[in-house]
């Protein structure tokens, strides 16, 4: 199952144990022959279940298990700390986040909720799918992007917004952070990534968006999860990387829209924007990993696969998220330079082309429709 050449046996272990709790976590049952040694580190596990952001999804795992393992004490108690608190802050989040998205509600904007937050309940447990923020598309009532007048309402109701980034802006309301997209994706210095943003756009509401529980939160269609969850994991895995619960949201998809998403279609446009080769390797990942089914024929590659997996478990952090935006774009050209395999193997272009536009369109695309 694992991958990494030179592995430890206790990464073996460590690994090996991991999947199992996570697809427990999930299903309640496993599909993975691994069965959970004795002789396992389980502050390793609990270190790389925290790196992964699945270690609420594998503690529900262990509660599934007809032995419970012999875990120290004060790791136990931390453990479940760190559920905890992840609930307790997963709660606050999806409070702040109805307010703002009745308050939007009350101008005519509907909020739709993408990524993380939007995912989340799709999970067995929605608050054990940790999010660092709320990534939101407003739309106005006749269906243009509402993006300048969400920031003016939220600025005129006393909330500090950022507007530093030309994707999306960023409101912060107590214990939230609300990213407010004017750009699904990066567009700049790409003609062919824009004509995917206005695709992206046309899929967000399908006619059939439903609210969110008895709130004014709205859910992304279907088939916009499809393609959407896809080309922003894409996009992390090619500039500084995934980690396990990329490939666990994915399998959420999968397992939730399997049987109301146009696969010949999702196939389609997979091939058109360069995401053909990545969506069969997490679908396979998500598959051997999470033990969901594959709702569409997914050719095998066992070496694509190997790479991802091992990328996915082992790499090292290439970029400080807390630096300046200057130096955490030249982070992110030197890990797809030093990545190149990752474009080879998984995208329609190279690192070489792909790092030129972006920094070509940094510095002068102001054209951005």
């Amino acid at each position: 199952m694992t991958c990494k050449k030179h592995q430890t046996n206790l990464e073996h272990l460590t690994t090996d144990t991991l999947i199992c709790l996570i697809q427990l976590g999930l299903h309640g049952t496993s599909n993975s022959k691994v069965q959970i040694a004795t002789r396992v580190s389980w502050p390793e596990v609990l270190k790389m279940a925290s790196m992964q952001g699945v270690s609420a999804i594998c503690l529900d795992g262990m509660q599934q298990l007809t032995e419970q393992p012999a875990l120290d004490k004060a790791l136990k108690l931390q453990w479940i700390g760190g559920v905890l608190k992840q609930e307790q802050a997963w709660q606050q989040q999806w409070r702040m986040a109805q307010q703002l998205a009745a308050l939007y509600a009350a101008n005519g904007i509907g909020t739709y909720v993408m990524k993380g937050f939007s995912l989340s309940r799709l999970y067995p447990q929605p608050a054990h799918r940790p999010c660092t923020d709320m990534d939101c598309f407003l739309l106005a009532q006749d269906g243009t992007c509402a993006y300048g007048a969400g920031n003016d309402i939220a600025a005129h109701n006393g909330l500090k917004v950022d507007c530093g980034y030309y994707k999306h802006s960023k409101i912060l309301l107590r214990g939230l952070t609300v990213e407010n997209h004017q750009y699904l994706l990066p567009v700049k210095g790409s003609g062919k990534a824009k004509r995917f943003e206005r695709e992206l756009r046309s899929w967000i509401d399908d006619g059939h968006n439903a609210h969110i529980g008895e709130t004014e939160l709205r859910a992304t269609s279907p088939f916009f999860d499809a393609v959407f969850v896809l080309a922003h994991a894409q996009e992390h895995f090619l500039t500084e990387g995934i980690i396990l619960r990329h490939i666990c949201d994915w399998a959420m998809v999968l397992k939730a829209h399997g049987s109301t998403v146009n696969w010949q279609e999702w196939n389609k446009v997979c091939q058109t924007y360069g995401l053909l080769s990545f969506g069969y390797a997490m679908s396979r990942l998500a598959q051997r990993i999470c033990g969901v089914d594959i709702p569409f024929d997914c050719p095998g590659n066992d070496d694509a696969d190997h790479r991802l997996l091992d990328d996915t478990l082992y790499r090292q952090p290439g970029c400080d998220r807390q630096a300046s935006d200057f130096k955490v774009r030249v982070a992110l050209i030197r890990n797809m330079m030093r990545d190149s395999w990752k474009c080879r193997l998984f995208s329609d272009t190279n690192s070489l082309l792909f790092c030129t536009r972006r920094v070509w369109g940094y510095l002068f695309d102001k054209d951005l429709d």
